[in-house]
């Protein structure tokens, strides 16, 4: 044994003196032996095998050349850039990723192109950060098979956050303790008639139960809580640009949602069928799984492609390293590119509870299947025809397109319909869901024309142009129920390094809720119609459309008076 080794031995037990090399490349190694006192006491209880191949790494980094200087104590950060420096200049195979960790990382942070650069940035926070697996499930676990080391962190915090988004509030944090998670469900939305959902989209609903003991149906029914998580397109720019989405130009993130707004997307917005599908997980999976998908959520940016780099992919790929019984599913072995064939795989497979949906009307009873609002939007249609002396409309879309002064019109001149309206809950109801519907869907065309607008001009400077037209109270209205969840669809996801504690969160891009009141959505109207821009057809449809937004809320308001 020579010399160098002798010494590092040592150091185990006593620490040691400072010195500083040049390898053989010329770099400067942050090594010293000082650095060794507070890292060796770190390795202490590491595992021996993992232990021996760092130290001799780390003899191999060092080298023999060495003198001592001073009797400098390092602190823990320098000892953690001596790890990554060792654990980055290694050939050992017992210090290098391997497969596992290879795919692991793409479920974690997406593709790499410094693998080992990563894995020992890992590695070291793993040996020398007490709360890393806390903040890295997944990695955590990783090392703690491959290495066979005890799982001695202390104990982790009991909620974990979310950044959920929802169309006015921006991106809230929500923090969720994985025990109130009863069930998680794989979640299916049937096609749509864009390219991005001929397949339909699937992810995750975590069902989540109320505060304090709760019954398996109080949870299930307790709808406004339970989020939805799946990886979906970033699409930074007005509208889906098709060949960027095939070749990869997109940013894939694991996003959060409300599943009353998935719903409401989906089935209202959209006339998608949702299934969901409950997974068979014990208690500890299923909480370890919420832990896991946190981590994700807050690190990974991959690329999104519609065929091979999709929601479903990518969620199958995250469901493997997370949960070894998908794993090693006989069924999940092959790789599904469409949605709605990963959600059949699963469905007829032993890690799902697939006979929850054999009955459509019993799941729907239950609450695992929620069928196309379409047809509740059809039966209100014709029960609001039938009662009508002569209708101008046949279908939703011919509704939707008279003008929603005209329709109050119409619904006075017909006295007969007139005082249906008033005496008959019946049909006051089906008028009232046609009218919500209408409003729905104007809000979010007020969106689309908005984004598309501001994405022809010099968006901060032509914003500073409207705000100087502009009174406090409207102009305020105006940045928070319009700009700003403009530019939550524009600007990059923020990403952060595992799973935040509450001083790292960001703070909400914009204040809760304020948008959706009666007032503002009238002060917002005011705005854009104060606003003036004759030059831009695209203001005119944006102006026409918040008319129409608004004239629908009015006569949805006096409806709602009968």
């Amino acid at each position: 044994m020579n010399r160098l080794a002798v010494v590092l031995i040592a150091m185990l037990l006593t620490g040691c003196v400072a010195t500083i090399k040049r390898d053989t490349t010329g770099e400067t190694s942050p090594i010293s032996m000082g650095n060794w006192q507070t890292l060796t006491a770190t390795l202490r209880d590491a595992p021996v095998e993992l232990r021996h191949a760092i130290m001799q790494a780390g003899e191999a980094r060092l080298g023999d050349s060495y003198h001592a200087e001073s009797l400098n104590v390092p602190n823990s950060q320098e000892c953690q850039a001596v790890l990554v420096d060792i654990l980055t200049h290694t050939r050992s195979q017992t210090l290098l990723p391997d497969a596992a960790f290879a795919s692991m990382n793409k479920v974690v942070i997406g593709e790499s192109p410094q693998l080992q650069q990563t894995y020992a940035s890992a590695l070291a926070n793993y040996l020398t950060q007490s709360d890393f697996s806390c903040r890295h499930p997944l990695y955590a676990g990783y090392f703690q098979r491959r290495y066979a080391s005890a799982n001695t962190a202390t104990p982790c915090p009991a909620e974990a956050p979310f950044s959920v988004a929802s169309r006015y509030d921006g991106a809230q944090a929500v923090w969720l303790e994985p025990k109130r998670v009863s069930s998680i469900h794989l979640l299916f939305a049937s096609k749509s008639e864009s390219m991005a959902s001929r397949f339909g989209h699937v992810a995750l609903r975590l069902v989540v139960c109320p505060e304090g003991k709760a019954t398996a149906a109080e949870c299930d029914a307790n709808l406004l809580e339970h989020l939805v998580l799946g990886f979906r397109a970033h699409i930074d720019e007005l509208s889906l640009n098709t060949l960027k989405a095939l070749n990869g130009e997109y940013k894939a993130y694991l996003f959060a949602n409300r599943f009353m707004d998935v719903y409401e997307e989906y089935a209202i917005g959209e006339f998608r069928e949702v299934y969901s599908l409950p997974l068979r997980l014990d208690d500890a999976q299923r909480e370890l799984m919420v832990r896991q998908l946190a981590d994700i959520h807050w690190r990974y940016a991959g690329k999104y492609s519609f065929f091979t780099q999709n929601c479903a992919t990518i969620l199958q790929d995250a469901l493997r390293v997370s949960w070894p019984e998908f794993a090693t599913n006989d069924k999940m072995k092959s790789n599904y590119f469409r949605p709605d064939s990963l959600f059949e795989a699963v469905k007829s497979s032993s890690l799902a509870e697939g006979d929850k949906l054999a009955s459509l009307d019993v799941a729907e009873r239950e609450g695992y299947f929620f069928s196309s609002a379409r047809q509740f939007y059809d039966r209100a249609l014709t029960e609001v025809r039938n009662a009508m002396k002569a209708p101008t409309f046949s279908d939703i879309e011919s509704y939707l397109q008279i003008d929603p002064i005209k329709r109050q019109q119409e619904r006075s001149e017909d006295r007969q319909f007139s005082e249906r309206l008033a005496a008959d809950q019946h049909v006051r109801e089906a008028q009232i869901m046609l009218e919500e519907y209408a409003t729905l869907r104007s809000e979010r065309l007020m969106m689309i024309e908005g984004a598309k607008y501001f994405e022809q001009q010099d968006f901060l400077s032509r914003t500073e142009s409207i705000r100087a037209q502009l009174d406090a109270e409207h102009g305020k209205v105006f940045e928070d129920c319009l700009l700003a969840p403009i530019r939550q669809h524009y600007n990059p996801i923020q990403r952060l390094n595992g799973i935040p504690d509450k001083s790292d969160i960001p703070a909400p891009s914009v204040e809760t809720s304020l948008c959706q009141s009666k007032k503002n959505k009238q002060l917002l109207h005011e705005a854009i119609a104060v606003i003036k821009d004759a030059k831009s057809e695209q203001w005119q449809r944006l102006n026409e459309i918040t008319r129409y937004w608004a004239e629908s809320i009015a006569g949805l308001n006096l409806l709602k008076q009968l």
